[in-house]
């Protein structure tokens, strides 16, 4: 018969796994951000950035599903579980960065819909920031999966999540700072500004999910 600290354990892993599966979706949602914004980019016709969208939504969905999924069995295992509460944070701050590529997602529409263009850096630095939030989404992930294997490369994960998010704060402020020079008019510029922050934010989310699993276990760092 299985003692409660190995009923716990195993409650844990599967809650873990399911998460798993949540980012997995979440990402899945964030890389059709990549593409829709380098669509746009590349001056793409509005139709084709709409259909993307499209999908983003169906993603969406299904990103809602898997969170109402993970919050049911956090129920159903109640107080039997550990710190229940982090496990709780952590599924809100995954399916918040669903929430956030598809608010990015709506105003890249609006902009191709407004037949907006940018500059040559801007266009740089923007992919240069989504890149560098996937490099932070990468890293998270794998801090998830090791606390699933309970890997001693945990930390380390968590330490490269950390350090990626800075660098793409960085791009973030350089394409900021870009989008103010230019020479876009108010509402374009506003909604630029909004998809860069929103994207830069996925970065953040992606942090704050790494620093609740450094609370889920005891981490050497």
């Amino acid at each position: 018969m299985s003692l409660p600290r190995d009923r716990e354990e195993d409650f844990r892993i599967a809650i873990l796994n399911l998460i798993q599966d949540q980012v997995r979706v979440v990402m899945d949602g964030y890389r059709l951000l990549l593409d829709i914004l380098e669509q746009f980019l590349k001056g793409e016709q509005t139709s084709v950035i709409e259909e993307i969208y499209q999908k983003i939504l169906k993603n969406d969905e299904k990103a809602k599903d898997t969170t109402r999924l993970v919050e049911k069995e956090i129920s159903k295992v109640g107080a039997i579980l550990t710190s229940r509460e982090n496990f709780v944070r952590l599924t809100l701050e995954v399916d918040r960065i669903a929430d956030v590529t598809e608010g990015a997602a709506f105003r890249i529409v609006n902009l191709s819909r407004m037949k907006t263009k940018l500059g040559k850096e801007t266009c740089k630095l923007f992919l240069m920031l989504g890149e560098a939030v996937l490099t932070t989404l990468n890293s998270m992930r794998q801090a998830l999966l090791a606390t699933t294997l309970n890997s001693s490369s945990l930390g380390e994960k968590i330490v490269e999540t950390e350090a990626n998010e800075k660098k793409a704060d960085d791009i973030y402020r350089q394409l900021d700072l870009e989008l103010l020079k230019s020479n876009l008019q108010i509402a374009q510029l506003l909604l630029c500004r909004e998809v860069a922050e929103m994207i830069e934010d996925v970065s953040d989310h992606a942090e704050k999910i790494a620093d609740i699993l450094r609370t889920l276990t005891v981490v050497p760092i």
